[in-house]
């Protein structure tokens, strides 16, 4: 497709990588809601999963989190997260205070942590600034109303699909923390 469109002269040949590169990644993100879908529909949790997606991605593409080395084991472990859903969301259903309060302590750990970006991405200080902002916005206004619909509709299956798109970002940020897999800020570096 970059091809294309060097040949279409849509884009200039010095730019073909960052082309080709998007297009990838566009085909891949692509390929995983396909699948995801194509699961969610064969469990007969179609609706459930997409508020699941909606959920974690309000948040993740601010808080951002762990990443896999692999685009394959990006796509394998966004479905089998995804999948997981199904089940995790059945037990928290048994104790929403439990669950309120797991939701409450990963808005807490969000805040407090904002955003860890992955190293290759490597965003200005602005930048990161402005992610860490969102961050905070987003998990404060989606966990607070996964809190309260918790409390209203405690035997609605669907809100705890959306707790699970807090607890799983929460989880995310912690798994990167652990492995050290975050920009270091400039000045941090230096003391």
């Amino acid at each position: 497709l970059a091809d294309r469109m060097i040949k279409c002269q849509v884009i200039e040949e010095d730019d073909k990588k960052y082309y080709a590169y998007s297009i990838q990644l566009l085909l891949e993100k692509i390929t995983g809601i396909l699948l995801i879908s194509g699961f969610a529909l064969i469990f007969k949790s179609f609706a459930e999963i997409i508020l699941f997606l909606i959920t974690f991605s309000l948040i993740r593409i601010h808080s951002d989190g762990i990443h896999c080395k692999t685009s394959i084991g990006c796509l394998i472990s966004s479905v089998l997260v995804s999948l997981s859903t199904i089940p995790v969301s059945s037990v928290l259903m048994k104790s929403p205070v439990i669950c309120q309060g797991g939701v409450i302590l990963s808005m807490i750990f969000i805040f407090c942590i904002g955003t860890i970006r992955n190293p290759n991405l490597d965003p200005s200080e602005q930048e990161l600034s402005h992610l860490k902002k969102y961050s905070r916005i987003f998990v404060s206004i989606v966990g607070s109303i996964v809190i309260t619909f918790i409390f209203l509709f405690p035997l609605n299956h669907f809100v705890y699909y959306s707790a699970l798109g807090v607890l799983y970002n929460a989880l995310s940020l912690l798994i990167a923390k652990i492995k050290g897999e975050e920009v270091v800020d400039n000045n941090k570096k230096d003391s």
